[in-house]
C-alpha cells in the first residue's frame, strides 16, 4: 500500500472511530466500527476496517500500540451492551497511527440480508449524527477561540488586527457552511432510508403535522433531522454479522514500512479520485464574499425601462448599474447548487421515487433567487464560454453562448450519478410596474444506472413593485417534469402570493405544489412546501404526514444583502482558483474585464470597459459578414432548435491544446 499518512485517532464509546491530522485539531473523518469487518495482521501491525462503504487501513507505530488498539476495538465490540449504557463515563481512547483509507461503492441489497442491511443503515445514520456532533464541537472550539482572541487584543483601528479578524470571520463561515452541508447530506440519507422502509412495508418515521398546514417556517434543519432520527440506544441486536478476522503471516505480502522515513503528512493523500478524476484535484479553498459590496444604484435605470415597456430587454443596451456580477453562462451553472438531489435520485430503484427527486431538483434552483435584489446578469459575448469543476459536488460543467439573436445559452454537466443539459433562450421584459424574466427551452436529466430521460421547462419569474412599494421576487405558473422513457410525469404549480396590500409584498407567498402521475395518468404522489424554504412529500397523499425531501441552505455569506444577495455558491462562481488558473481558454467568463471591475466595485471603469467590449463585438460581427464567415459555436451543435454538447472541451483542457482560431473577446 502507498499513500500512508500519520494521523491522530480517537475511539468513542459509541463505536465511532474518528481521525484528525494532530491531537486537538479539526476532525477529518470517522467510521462506525460496530457495523464493520475488522481484520488484524500482527506481523505488520496493521488493522483493516471495512464498513461496506469505506475502508480504513491502519498501522501502529509500535507493537505495544498495536496490542492496545486491538484490545480497545475488540472490547467495544464484545461489551457493547455495557458501553452503550455508560457512554458518559467510559473514557475515549486516543493515539497516533499511520493511516490509509479508500472510499468504495455501496454494496447492493439482497433478500436474505435485507433486515441486516436495514440495521446497518440505521447504525450508519447514527454514525452520521455522531459525526455532526463532533463537527459541532469543532465549531464551538473555533468560536470560543475567536472570542478569546478578540477579548485579549487591544481595541484599536490597527489594520493588521482588523485583517486578522476578517480572516477569522471567513474561517468561521466556512466551518458553519460545512456543517450545513453535512446536515443536508444526512437528511438525504434519512430520506433514502424512509423510501427503502416504505417499499419493504416497514414502518417509517414520519413528521406528523396538522392537516391544513404546510411545513412551518420555524421548522429548521437541525430540528427536523433529530426529530426523525434520534440516537440509537443500543447496538447489541444489530451487529451480530460484524466480523473480526485475524490474518496469518502469509495473507499480507506488504513489506514493513519505516514510519520515520516514508510517512506522507500531506493532507491531500486522504482521498482517491473517482471516475471523473475530480477528487484527485483536492479541496479548493474558496472565497466567502465578493471583493466589494454593491455600490451602484439599480433604480437609476427605470427611465430606460419606461421607454421600452413590453420589449425584450436583452436586446437593449443597459447601464451596468442594472447588473449583478454574474454572467448568464454562470447563472446556468447556478441551477446545479442542489445537484445532490440528482445523486440521490440515481440511487433509487422505484421510478416514481426518482421522478419525485428530479422534480424537487427542478424546484430547488429557485431557492437562491429569494435573496436577489432584482438586477440582471451580464449578457455573454459571442463565443464566450464558462466552465465549472466542483470536486466537492462531484460534477463538471461547461456552457457557451450559441446564438446572438435570439440570445441562447447551451450548457452541459456530468457527474458519476447523472448528466444534465439545457439550451434556453433568455428574455426579460418590463411591463410598467414589474419585470418578467423568461427561460424558454428544455432542461434535460439522465441518471446513471437507469434508462430514464427527464425533461422539464420553467415558468416565468417576476420582480414586482419596481416603481413604488416593497420590491419582491415571485415565481408563478406551471411547469411539467416528464420521464419520457416511462411516461410518468409531474405537474408543478408555483402559486401567486396573496395578501400584503397594494404596495406591500404578499404575506403568503412562495408556495409550490407538485402532483406526480403514473403512466396511466393516475395521481401517485404529492409534494408541497415553499421553493424558498423546504419541500416535503405528503406520504400516502395524506396532508397530515410529511416526509421532508429537501431544505434550502442559508446563504452562508455575512450581510449577503449587501453583496447582491448572493449565496456562497453564487459567490464562488466567478472566482479564479488554482483549478482554473492557466488552464481555461481565453474565452472564459472569469477573464472578462468589465465584470471583474464591476465585481470589485469600480462601476464607472466597468461601464467604460463594457461599452468597449460591446463595440469590439459589433466590429467582429461586421468583419464576419464582409468575409462571408459564419459564426458557429465551438463546443455545442444544434439540431431542431436543441443544442447538444459536442464533446472535445475537456480533452482540449487536459492537453492545453485549444483551437488556434479562438479570438480575443476583450
Amino acid at each position: 500500500m502507498q499513500g500512508w499518512a500519520k494521523r491522530w485517532f480517537s475511539l468513542f464509546p459509541s463505536g465511532v472511530l474518528s481521525y484528525s491530522t494532530s491531537q486537538g485539531s479539526v476532525t477529518r473523518g470517522s467510521i462506525q466500527i460496530l457495523v464493520a469487518t475488522i481484520s488484524y495482521n500482527p506481523k505488520l501491525r496493521q488493522i483493516h476496517i471495512d464498513s461496506g462503504t469505506m475502508i480504513y487501513h491502519l498501522k501502529t507505530l509500535t507493537q505495544e500500540d498495536y496490542d492496545i488498539w486491538c484490545s480497545a476495538l475488540k472490547n467495544i465490540r464484545t461489551h457493547i451492551d455495557e458501553t452503550t449504557t455508560t457512554t458518559t463515563t467510559t473514557p475515549n481512547f486516543q493515539d497516533e497511527m499511520i493511516y490509509n483509507h479508500k472510499r468504495i461503492s455501496s454494496r447492493g441489497f439482497n433478500g436474505s440480508h435485507h433486515q441486516t442491511d436495514n440495521k446497518k443503515m440505521r447504525a450508519e445514520i447514527d454514525h452520521g449524527i455522531e459525526s455532526c456532533n463532533i463537527q459541532q464541537q469543532n465549531i464551538d472550539a473555533l468560536l470560543n477561540s475567536i472570542n478569546q482572541l478578540k477579548s485579549l487584543l487591544p481595541k484599536n483601528n490597527n489594520t493588521s488586527t482588523q485583517l486578522l479578524f476578517d480572516q477569522l470571520e471567513q474561517q468561521k463561515l466556512q466551518v458553519l457552511s460545512g456543517v450545513q452541508d453535512q446536515i443536508s447530506q444526512w437528511q438525504n440519507v434519512q430520506n433514502c432510508f424512509n423510501i427503502q422502509q416504505r417499499r419493504s412495508g416497514s414502518a417509517s418515521p414520519i413528521i406528523s403535522l396538522q392537516p391544513d398546514n404546510l411545513i412551518p417556517e420555524h421548522y429548521d434543519t437541525v430540528h427536523r433531522t433529530t426529530s426523525v432520527y434520534s440516537h440509537l440506544s443500543g447496538y447489541s441486536d444489530q451487529f451480530y454479522d460484524a466480523e473480526d478476522i485475524n490474518l496469518s503471516d502469509g495473507e499480507e505480502e506488504e513489506e514493513e514500512v519505516d514510519h520515520n522515513s516514508s510517512i506522507d503528512d500531506d493532507e491531500s493523500s486522504d482521498e482517491e479520485s473517482d471516475g471523473l478524476h475530480l477528487d484527485s484535484m483536492g479541496n479548493i479553498a474558496r472565497r466567502t464574499k465578493l471583493p466589494s459590496p454593491a455600490v451602484a444604484d439599480a433604480g437609476s435605470a427605470l427611465s430606460i425601462f419606461r421607454k421600452n415597456v413590453g420589449k425584450d430587454l436583452s436586446t437593449i443596451a443597459m447601464p451596468i448599474s442594472m447588473n449583478e456580477p454574474l454572467n448568464m453562462l454562470q447563472k446556468a451553472c447556478e441551477e446545479l447548487e442542489y445537484s445532490e438531489l440528482l445523486s440521490t435520485a440515481s440511487t433509487l430503484s422505484d421510478s416514481m421515487e426518482r421522478l419525485m427527486y428530479v422534480t424537487v431538483f427542478s424546484i430547488s434552483s429557485y431557492a437562491s433567487s429569494q435573496h436577489r435584489t432584482g438586477r440582471k446578469p451580464f449578457n455573454p459575448m459571442m463565443t464566450e464560454t464558462y466552465e465549472c469543476i466542483r470536486p466537492d459536488k462531484g460534477f463538471r460543467f461547461i456552457s457557451e453562448k450559441v446564438s446572438h439573436n435570439p440570445l441562447v445559452i447551451a450548457a452541459h454537466a456530468e457527474a458519476k450519478e447523472f448528466k444534465y443539459w439545457q439550451s434556453t433562450q433568455i428574455k426579460s421584459k418590463f411591463w410598467g410596474k414589474s419585470m418578467e424574466f423568461m427561460s424558454e427551452g428544455t432542461f434535460n436529466v439522465t441518471l446513471a444506472g437507469h434508462d430514464d430521460h427527464y425533461t422539464f421547462f420553467k415558468p416565468s419569474s417576476w420582480m414586482k413593485n419596481m416603481i413604488a412599494g416593497e420590491k419582491y421576487l415571485e415565481h408563478s405558473g406551471e411547469c411539467k417534469v416528464t420521464n419520457i422513457t416511462t411516461g410518468e410525469y409531474a405537474i408543478v404549480t408555483f402559486k401567486e402570493g396573496t395578501g400584503g396590500g397594494l404596495f406591500g409584498a404578499p404575506t403568503k407567498r412562495n408556495d409550490v405544489v407538485a402532483t406526480l402521475y403514473d403512466a396511466q395518468g393516475k395521481k401517485s404522489k404529492r409534494v408541497v412546501g415553499k421553493w424558498s424554504d423546504s419541500l416535503a412529500e405528503e406520504v400516502g397523499l395524506d396532508k397530515s404526514k410529511l416526509n421532508v425531501l429537501w431544505t434550502a441552505r442559508a446563504p452562508g455569506i455575512q450581510d449577503c444583502a449587501k453583496y447582491f444577495g448572493f449565496t456562497k455558491f453564487a459567490t464562488e462562481l466567478n472566482e479564479l482558483t488554482s483549478l482554473e488558473e492557466g488552464k481555461i481558454p481565453i474565452t472564459d467568463t472569469r477573464y472578462r474585464p468589465d465584470q471583474l471591475l464591476y465585481e470589485k466595485g469600480f462601476v464607472d471603469e466597468a461601464d467604460i470597459e463594457k461599452q468597449r467590449i460591446e463595440q469590439q463585438q459589433r466590429e467582429k460581427r461586421k468583419e464576419f459578414e464582409l468575409t462571408g464567415t459564419e459564426w458557429r459555436p465551438r463546443w455545442f451543435t444544434g439540431q431542431d432548435g436543441e443544442w447538444q454538447y459536442a464533446g472535445q472541451y475537456w480533452q482540449a483542457r487536459e492537453t492545453g491544446q485549444w483551437p488556434e482560431d479562438l479570438f480575443k473577446l476583450w
